[in-house]
């Protein structure tokens, strides 16, 4: 086969496009970071800066990138015309295929496309990364294009994941890196990731930022009843306090602010009021101890950047229900000891739902990185999903007692038993069995030991994939049956489910026969309390096994499946981290 390594271009651009005001060119110079951390032989600039060639692509004769196909077009016009509009397609070949993926360094020529028959490979100078593509795209080599970053990429789950490498990136093009806002105001990144000096009497421990004006009306507009049953939650004691809002004029906004003093003044709580520039405004959040956001973009990278919150305080928002663009937000967590507050988009019955991703350290980088699409999934829809480190079968103990049946595990100080006669197939249970069930049976643990806010935990093994529309899983969890333990989301591929007796419209009743995989499953504290008291301080079967055993053997444990089959499964070819460690 005769092979063509082809020179990478040099200096390929990302592209900053202006859109939206302060906040809003933050969040796009985060993803760029991102995109550039990736690839680092990208050079960063604003849109005003790059001259785009009127040739959208460059033409290889003769090569052709093996695999990474999207679809045949039916012509080779309709395959040109697909290309420019699809934003997932990184170009085309002369027999008609879009694809989605090409790597310079890999163009190859094979006996469909060489030299000999004209055939060849056209690949886009300019790639468009918007909030639809963004995440299937930065786990790809994009050193080869031309990069546009054109929307909002309010991505928190990303930017909390690489926090420490965007704020390094930050530091290190400080000096030289500008956003810009649709009103052409262009900031230099040093001026917003440096602290500003303020006078004394500026800096505060808690800030209150209150949007107003041209949010009234809207969906994302934070009535004051909201604020005020916030304020009862919140010790303001002993600290200095303001209120931070833009300057107004106007009846309705000055009443709101009134109202808000009103409350403080009833409880005899000093309050300062602060309505500066935007960049002075924008320090007192950034240097504030505790800061309580609004729906605006301007707070949440405040607290992003910002050297000195310790606490951060954000709505619980969910637009996912009303469609449109702003179904796409859900930035949530601008910093780690963030807490939700309500508002009157919150979906009561889904923050009742806590999700967790069971994975260990040592496969959690590989094994989370696919994992991103399914966390921004759930974030979209109002779920903030936490990594939960699990148990390794290698650290757990295992000694002999004087029962030859019987061993004792230990793990951290905990002693719990294992008797080898319990399981009905005789098969000896193996150490990443044993982490994998003392890995869930601490998270039913940390679910009792919840506030009473949380009813529910989402658990996921780390090599799950969602199979359903999102918005089936959405309405599928409002609707999760009051009386429930448990409720079993995967697919059960050595024994399928059978359902018998509708429980409402979502989900059945099964037969109480075996299943298997802990893949996806909701479990509620009442069946977590079931569960552990089961399980008598032993380990006898693999977590699955302990599920089917309470379900079968007990009369009331509540177990339920989805009315439309499952909602998750296992990734295909990936390899189990349980057989990994039983072999090791």
């Amino acid at each position: 086969m005769e092979v063509s390594l082809v020179q990478q271009p040099c200096k390929n651009k990302i592209v900053f496009v202006p859109d939206g005001r302060l906040g809003n060119a933050i969040f796009r110079y985060l993803a760029s970071a991102v995109i550039n951390i990736k690839n680092p032989s990208l050079s960063y600039c604003l849109q005003e800066d790059f001259i785009e060639s009127a040739d959208k692509f460059t033409y290889y004769p003769g090569l052709d990138y093996e695999g990474g196909d999207i679809i045949k077009a039916n012509s080779l016009e309709n395959c040109l015309q697909q290309a420019i509009n699809n934003n997932r397609c990184m170009g085309y070949n002369t027999l008609g295929y879009l694809k989605h993926t090409i790597d310079l360094s890999k163009l190859t020529s094979n006996a469909y496309i060489n030299i000999s028959n004209g055939h060849g490979l056209y690949v886009k100078k300019t790639i468009t990364i918007n909030d639809e593509n963004f995440l299937d795209l930065i786990e790809k080599k994009l050193e080869y294009f031309n990069i546009r970053l054109k929307g909002y990429f309010q991505f928190g789950h990303i930017y909390l994941k690489y926090k420490s490498f965007i704020l390094n990136y930050i530091e290190q093009h400080k000096h030289d890196h500008y956003v810009q806002t649709d009103l052409k105001q262009k900031v230099l990144m040093r001026d917003l990731i440096d602290d500003m000096h303020l006078l004394p009497e500026k800096l505060y421990n808690i800030v209150i930022h209150i949007r107003l004006d041209d949010f009234k009306g809207r969906p994302d507009f934070i009535e004051e009843e909201y604020y005020l049953d916030l304020f009862k939650t919140i010790d303001f004691s002993g600290k200095r306090v303001c209120l931070l809002f833009d300057p107004t004029i106007k009846t309705g906004d000055c009443q709101f602010i009134e109202n808000c003093l009103q409350w403080f003044k009833e409880r005899q709580i000093p309050i300062f009021i602060e309505s500066n520039s935007l960049m002075i405004d924008f320090n007192i959040m950034k240097q504030a101890k505790i800061l309580i956001c609004s729906m605006s973009t301007l707070a949440w990278t405040a607290a992003y950047l910002s050297k000195h919150n310790q606490q951060c305080y954000m709505p619980n928002y969910n637009f996912f229900e009303l469609g449109g663009e702003r179904s796409a937000n859900y930035f949530r967590k601008p910093i780690e000891n963030t807490i939700l507050y309500p508002v009157k988009t919150t979906n009561v019955n889904l923050s009742l739902i806590k999700p967790y991703i069971i994975t260990l350290p040592e496969y959690a980088k590989a094994r989370l990185s696919k994992l991103d699409n399914l966390m921004q999934q759930l974030s979209q829809i109002g779920l903030e999903t936490a990594s939960y480190n699990g148990v390794h079968g290698r650290d757990i103990i295992i000694n002999n007692t004087l029962d030859p049946k019987t061993k004792q595990l230990t793990y951290l100080g905990e002693n719990l038993t294992y008797n080898m006669s319990i399981r009905i197939n005789g098969e000896p249970m193996a150490r990443g069995e044993f982490g994998a069930a003392w890995s869930h049976l601490n998270l039913y643990r940390q679910l009792l030991s919840e506030g009473s806010d949380t009813n529910y935990y989402l658990i996921f093994e780390d090599d799950v994939e969602l199979v359903k529309p999102l918005p089936e899983l959405h309405e599928l969890l409002q609707h999760i049956p009051a009386d429930m333990d448990f409720c079993h989301l995967a697919l059960s591929d050595f024994f399928p489910f059978v359902k018998t007796n509708p429980v409402n419209a979502f989900y059945y009743e099964c037969e109480k026969r075996f299943f298997n995989r802990m893949t996806a499953y909701v479990v509620s504290k009442k069946g977590a309390a079931k569960l552990l008291a089961y399980h008598e301080n032993a380990i006898n079967v693999p977590i699955d096994d302990l599920i089917n055993m309470i379900f079968r053997l007990t009369p009331d444990f509540r177990l339920y499946v989805p009315a439309k089959d499952y909602y998750f499964r296992e990734q295909q070819n990936v390899a189990s981290s349980i057989l990994a460690i039983n072999k090791a």
